[in-house]
């Protein structure tokens, strides 16, 4: 049976009503005038206590800032957290005090004062206590103090793992009317996104929910504070143009383009303004935006607000409101409904009366504009106005800030690509080769690296016409600093590439060549050279490779020890691909020096032009035989020099013996002992002459086709034939003719002693070639290169591994039958590089014989069988 509810419940006990208040705790009136003794009372567990001690030191509070000074040296701001803010209190107003106290003492608190853990502490009460509260004036409180703990990276950064305070602070700033609240949520936001990455930026700011449209709509807000907050928000989110973006729905692009031209429109003379165009003008460096700009005709309605506000507002205000088109400028198909809105002029007005300088942007916006034709005939007419001139000046001034100095360089250079002519004459005619000079001497770090790239470009661009070239030339100071900036600019690799680049453009002057070689240039190139960066590698091989067509440099890497950097470090220069071809063109101008590292000489390395040096010893380091070449030294094994232009020694060549240093076994007959390195040689002219007059007598001096460097493949036997006699005449002095086939050495006795004989006349071992009458192998192959050379023969030189023997290689072809690939007719023009040697010239047995190689008798002519 279920229990029944009873309506009337019997007691069985009554309290005594007997008892007297008298005989309780009556009430305490006490009369506190100790600000330390009223914060004792915080640990009272009475409502009525604690709100009445909170709401006393409130007033305190309030009265002076000197009082809240005093709060704090009372640690009042510790005590609250010990209490946590009396987070659990029913009574609403004991809550409100409380904020209200910490909000005060945190107005008067700077950002180090505390450390990040109390500030973590405060930080993690107030979540709490934000999660819990919803009263109005709870909530704003707490949002002003999460902000002003927020100016703290490491707090704001690690706000991000708290996502249920996350998800209560977007419903309250998205649903709250209270404009403080609003406020201090939009800083608080501009405040975590400041400390974000772009991923995590992105990341945050496309999670459901995120309240961009509600920071959209307070552009518009009646509260300038609020406006000013919600512009600083949404310039860093436009600032991300990725298609996944929070502005990545159409909609959202075209409703926050439309709050920012109204706003501006509503009131131009705001104090938001500026802020507003500079948000507009971030927002249009998006494509997509940029379309929406001038699709939906915001662009009209911007240019004629404009129009209707230009004479009320500053010029700089004016100048400013432009960066709007100089960013939409970026895209050309909108060009020409700018130009025809008259905001080319804009431009150059801005340009022009802009004082004490035009904004960056204003010559970004022109430079962008000039892709359109009408606008680059305007911007040239201009000229005459000086506007050309006026972009020199603000390059060369040191006052001016740098990124205008860099947008005028940029603008100056991409002139000189659209409009040459007219540009460049304009820059020769105001002396722009001194100009440059004068700004590269200013040098980093008050240059930057940008700028000089432009002024460089410059440079570059001038010099594409020869006559302009040589006026950029002729200014020694313009080379002299471009040398002295590369030898402090090597630590930026693209700056360093990028010098070495315009150097390349110039480098035909003769005055250009000279300055450089005086001024360290070879030291910046070794370097360069041995740089870990790739780019400054191949930026200088490069430069190697174009400055190889003049002597004195090829000289200068020689000598001076570019050619050893480049052979020690290919080990470093895998990724280099102009690594190998820069060793290459300096080797192919100096033959003596490829001779003695490659121990061979190609069809294409001509010994004609300079004094050519091979050593009867095989060098495994080269440079120990370059050591012999620059050290006043005579080697120990003969070195011949091939010489057919100077007949005699020159006088400044030639080095006298002093006295003191003769032995006086040396001291009979004449004391007048003097020796040469660059010997004359009066025989070795009169040898080619009459080798030119036998080839004459068989109509061999010159190719059937008379076309130079054409291969008269024809004759190729016969010239070798004539030439071998002619070497076998000039060197068969007590030399013994043997059978091809006979194990008997040739006479290599009587040529050491002959070459003996040779270095007590000239007093060293560097001997004229023309001299030697008598040669084996070795001699013969030298002299065989030599007059080959001058007749036009393709011919090889090569060294034996052992380095005793030399031999000459010629090519050849085999024609096959029904073959055109090896038609003769076609093989002749083609180029020296591409011939392959085929046969082996016998200079010693049988005299002038081609042996095809690998065969019997080439393997018996070299020793090898």
């Amino acid at each position: 049976m279920a229990a029944t509810k009873r309506i009337y419940e019997p007691r069985g006990k009554y309290p005594d009503r007997t008892k007297s208040n008298d005989n309780a705790f009556s009430g305490l009136n006490i009369l506190i005038n100790k600000l330390d003794t009223a914060l004792l009372l915080l640990s009272s567990k009475e409502d009525a206590v604690l709100q009445s001690v909170l709401n006393n030191l409130a007033e305190f509070a309030r009265k002076v800032d000197e009082n809240i000074f005093e709060l704090k040296e009372q640690r009042l701001l510790e005590l609250l957290l010990e209490k946590e803010i009396f987070i659990d209190s029913n009574n609403v107003i004991i809550r409100r005090f409380a904020l209200y106290l910490i909000t005060a003492i945190l107005d008067h608190t700077e950002l180090g004062e505390y450390e990040t853990e109390k500030t973590s502490q405060l930080l993690d009460v107030s979540y709490r206590y934000y999660l819990k509260d919803n009263d109005d004036f709870c909530v704003e409180y707490l949002t002003y103090i999460i902000n002003l703990c927020l100016r703290d990276p490491q707090v704001a950064q690690n706000i991000l793992e708290n996502i249920a305070f996350l998800e209560k602070f977007k419903n309250i700033f998205i649903n709250s009317e209270n404009p403080d609240t609003v406020y201090n949520s939009i800083e608080a936001l501009h405040k975590i996104l400041q400390v974000q990455s772009a991923e995590e930026m992105l990341q945050f700011t496309t999670l459901p929910g995120f309240p961009v449209d509600r920071i959209i709509c307070e552009l518009t807000n009646e509260f300038l504070e609020i406006r000013l907050a919600s512009l600083k928000v949404l310039k860093t989110l436009l600032a991300d143009t990725s298609e996944e973006s929070v502005f990545e729905p159409l909609h959202r692009c075209f409703f926050v383009l439309q709050q920012l031209v109204k706003a501006f429109c509503d009131n131009p003379q705001a104090p938001d303004a500026l802020g507003i165009i500079e948000a507009l003008a971030t927002a249009l460096r998006s494509e997509k935006m940029t379309k929406l700009f001038f699709e939906q005709n915001l662009f009209e309605q911007m240019v004629e607000q404009l129009r209707i506000d230009m004479e009320i507002l500053r010029p700089d205000v004016v100048c400013t409101i432009i960066s709007i088109f100089a960013e939409a400028a970026k895209y050309q198909p909108f060009l020409g409904r700018m130009h025809s809105a008259n905001i080319t002029q804009m431009f150059i007005d801005c340009l022009m009366k802009s004082k004490p300088e035009p904004a960056p942007f204003v010559i970004m916006g022109l430079n962008r504009m000039i892709e359109h034709p009408e606008v680059l005939r305007i911007v040239v007419a201009e000229y005459d106005k000086g506007l050309l001139t006026h972009l020199v000046n603000l390059i060369r001034s040191p006052q001016v800030s740098i990124k205008t100095r860099e947008q005028s360089a940029e603008l100056v250079a991409h002139l000189l690509t659209s409009s040459f002519r007219a540009t460049a004459e304009q820059l020769i005619q105001m002396d722009i080769a001194g100009g440059l000079a004068k700004t590269i001497q200013q040098g980093l770090p008050e240059l930057s690296i940008d700028l000089i790239l432009s002024i460089l470009s410059i440079i570059e661009g001038l010099a594409s016409n020869d006559e302009y070239r040589s006026v950029l030339g002729a200014n020694v100071l313009l080379t002299e600093q471009i040398a002295q900036l590369l030898m402090r600019s090597y630590a930026h690799a693209i700056l360093v590439h990028n010098i070495f680049r315009c150097l390349c453009t110039i480098i035909d002057e003769e005055p250009v060549r000279l300055t450089l070689l005086s001024n360290f240039i070879v030291s910046s190139i070794k370097r360069a050279l041995k740089s870990l960066s790739n780019l400054v590698k191949t930026a200088v091989t490069n430069f190697i490779l174009q400055t190889t067509r003049f002597n004195e440099f090829v000289d200068a890497y020689i000598d001076r020890g570019v050619l050893e950097v480049l052979m020690m470090y290919q080990k470093h220069a895998f990724c280099v691909s102009t690594w190998g071809p820069a060793i290459e063109s300096i080797l192919s101008k100096c033959p003596t020096m490829k001779f003695c590292i490659r121990n061979c000489l190609t069809f294409t390395d001509i010994t004609a032009g300079k004094d050519f040096y091979v050593s009867k010893r095989k060098f495994e380091d080269f440079r120990q035989f370059q050591c012999l070449l620059c050290t006043d030294c005579s080697p120990l094994e003969a070195v011949l020099v091939v010489n057919f232009d100077r007949p005699v020694a020159d006088d400044n060549d030639v080095i006298c013996v002093p006295d003191h240093c003769m032995h006086e076994v040396d001291g009979a007959g004449d004391r007048k002992w003097h020796y040469c390195k660059r010997p004359g040689d009066a025989r070795l002219p009169e040898y080619l002459e009459a080798l030119n007059q036998t080839l004459a007598i068989h109509g061999l001096v010159e190719n059937p086709d008379r076309i130079r460097r054409s291969i008269d493949f024809e004759n190729v036997a016969k010239r070798c034939k004539i030439i071998a006699e002619a070497v076998n005449g000039v060197m068969s002095e007590n030399i013994k003719i043997l059978d091809l086939n006979t194990t008997e050495e040739c006479s290599r006795h009587t040529v050491r002693c002959h070459l003996e004989e040779l270095r007590y006349v000239y007093h060293t071992n560097f001997i004229p070639l023309g001299e030697v009458h008598s040669g084996c192998q070795f001699e013969r192959a030298i002299l065989f290169k030599c007059f080959a050379d001058q007749i036009g023969l393709p011919c090889t030189l090569q060294r034996s591994v052992d380095g005793r023997m030399l031999y000459n290689e010629v090519p050849l072809p085999l024609e096959l039958e029904k073959d055109v690939h090896c038609d003769k007719k076609t093989l002749k023009f083609m180029p020296w590089r591409m011939l392959r040697p085929t046969h082996i010239v016998d200079l010693m047995y049988n005299i002038g014989e081609l042996y095809p190689m690998q065969s019997r008798q080439a393997l018996q002519y070299l020793r090898l069988y």
